[in-house]
């Protein structure tokens, strides 16, 4: 630093004297600065407090200068500028351009418009690489005259200072910018990931920035056509980002069926456009395919193995276009039945309650039909046809796998456990199947709650269902007496004081005697009743 104070008297021969210029005052350069560049090897005179710069390395001719001085007006290398006032001192920026290096001047300018304090800094212009030759290299992937995007292609060049990167621009045939980093050298050969631009053919430059190995900063953009060139693979190489179209279409069937069995033949609709070779294959094995490197519409194949597939692609295309190897690959899933469904036939309870006489309603239970493949149409089933067994209201709805029925059950049905009837579930290739896998049996037992009324002075009344399981039956009260209606009766015909008695030997209809002789007699209105007789499931 050189921070000069000076005073000088001056005198005059044979004239006045002039006044003395006061030159108090201080100024100091504190640091440099490089916007969107960087410093280096920056030496202070007071270190480690590092307020007074000696000398420092710019990657830029163009840089801001920051000054600390005791009057506001300065001149930085003759650029004046005036400082805010910062706390007590006066401190700001001024930004100034360096040709070559060398010295930076600072000095201050006192009150009377004078030069006064002064600060040098010795600035050594480190500016970063520039572009010496910059050229594309290697020739195309394989045999492709087009680059799609994703593909690599070098570029190779040369630095007129060493670089430790390549920074590839956002521009041509890159579209994002790419930093390909290697050893300090002033040769590079990097590779450059090709961009989108688009499906039709353009032939594009690729343009790079080289990042100083010394100090960081990125060099001048430049292009590989910089020059004017247009050689194909040297100054420009074509894009292409077109790809085969195809589409997959409707699958037919034999005799309207929806999969295969056997060595059973469908037939594939596609649609193909902008490939150059197609090859048809089954991934799985599950197909033969017809002609398999021939473009046809629709394509035939032929089940050559697989038992049951609706769910895993077993169909693909593969096209593609040579001139930027670009393929496109679709698929999709022949179904496959070669085996005939499993079925399962389950039911709500254990025991299929009844109802319908006595003022009850008749009883609706859901019959479940599961297969183990998804089935043609619905499947049918009848209930045991050796009399009235239960009879479904409709036919089964769902699918593909799981289908549903109400089977209704009147009063007047049979009791009993039954075999079902007759079954008949069709897979998706026409295969047939009438066997149930596992519980082939339902059992009709049971009646829903209901109450009973008898007539003026009378012991016994109908009951309009048969009991199948005496154990399970219940009863509320005799609305007569408030009392709980079942009770064990004792003896032979039974007898309890305000129970009643089911008669056994009865079939449809059951009698229900009631036991509480009195209890009979009193009631004269015939309004007496047994509620919530049931039979439980």
């Amino acid at each position: 630093m050189s921070n000069r104070v000076l005073i000088k008297t001056i005198r005059v021969r044979g004239g006045s004297l002039t006044p003395p210029v006061d030159r108090v005052g201080w100024i100091r350069i504190v640091d440099i600065q490089v916007p969107g560049g960087s410093t280096a090897n920056a030496v202070y005179q007071d270190p480690p407090g590092n307020t007074v710069l000696q000398s420092i390395d710019v990657s830029s001719g163009t840089f801001d200068v920051i000054v600390e001085s005791s009057y506001p007006k300065v001149e930085v290398n003759a650029i004046a500028a005036t400082l805010p006032l910062v706390g007590s001192i006066y401190r700001g920026a001024v930004s100034i351009v360096l040709a070559a290096d060398g010295p930076v001047l600072a000095k201050t300018i006192d009150p009377n418009d004078a030069d006064a304090a002064e600060d040098t800094v010795e600035v050594a212009l480190d500016l970063p690489p520039q572009i010496v030759t910059l050229f594309f290299f290697g020739g195309y992937p394989g045999s492709q005259t087009e680059l799609k995007a994703g593909d690599t292609y070098l570029l190779q060049g040369t630095t007129d200072k060493p670089c430790d990167a390549i920074e590839i621009q956002d521009a041509g045939a890159s579209d994002a910018v790419q930093l390909q980093t290697f050893a300090s050298s002033l040769v590079f050969l990097v590779p450059m990931t090709v961009g989108d631009r688009g499906v039709a053919t353009l032939a594009l430059p690729a343009t790079v920035r080289p990042r100083s190995a010394s100090t960081g900063a990125l060099g001048p953009a430049a292009a590989t056509n910089a020059l004017g060139g247009s050689v194909d693979g040297t100054d420009l190489v074509n894009l292409n980002n077109r790809y085969p179209s195809v589409a997959i279409g409707a699958i037919t069937y034999p005799g309207g069926q929806l999969a295969l069995k056997a060595a059973e033949a469908a037939t594939v609709a596609n649609t193909l456009s902008d490939f150059d070779s197609v090859a048809y294959d089954s991934p799985n094995g599950d197909l033969a395919v017809t002609l398999p490197a021939a473009s046809e519409d629709p394509k035939t194949v032929n089940r050559a193995a697989g038992s049951y597939n609706v769910s895993v692609n077993n169909f693909r295309i593969t096209a593609n276009r040579a001139a930027n190897d670009a393929t496109t690959v679709r698929q999709a899933i022949v179904a496959i039945a070669n085996v005939a469904p499993t079925i399962t036939v389950q039911e709500p309870a254990a025991r299929l309650r009844s109802g319908g006489n006595d003022g009850t309603a008749p009883q609706d239970h859901t019959i479940t039909v599961s297969s183990d493949q998804d089935l043609l149409a619905a499947p049918t089933l009848d209930p045991d046809l050796g009399g009235a067994r239960g009879a479904f209201l409709a036919a089964f709805a769902g699918g593909p796998q799981v289908w549903t029925a109400l089977l209704r059950i009147l009063d007047t049905d049979e009791k009993g456990t039954f075999n079902w009837g007759t079954l008949a579930a069709t897979g998706l290739s026409g295969i047939l199947t009438g066997t149930i896998t596992g519980d082939a049996q339902y059992i009709l037992g049971g009646f829903v709650a209901r109450s009973l009324t008898f007539a003026a002075f009378a012991t016994q009344t109908a009951m309009n269902v048969e009991v199948a399981d005496f154990t399970k039956l219940q009863a509320g009260i005799f609305t007569s007496t408030n009392q709980p209606a079942l009770k064990q009766g004792i003896g032979t015909p039974p007898s309890v004081t305000d129970g009643f008695s089911i008669d056994a030997l009865g079939v449809n209809p059951t009698q229900v005697i009631w036991l509480d002789t009195p209890a009979a007699g009193a009631n004269a209105t015939g309004t007496a009743q047994i509620t919530n007789v049931e039979e439980t499931a």
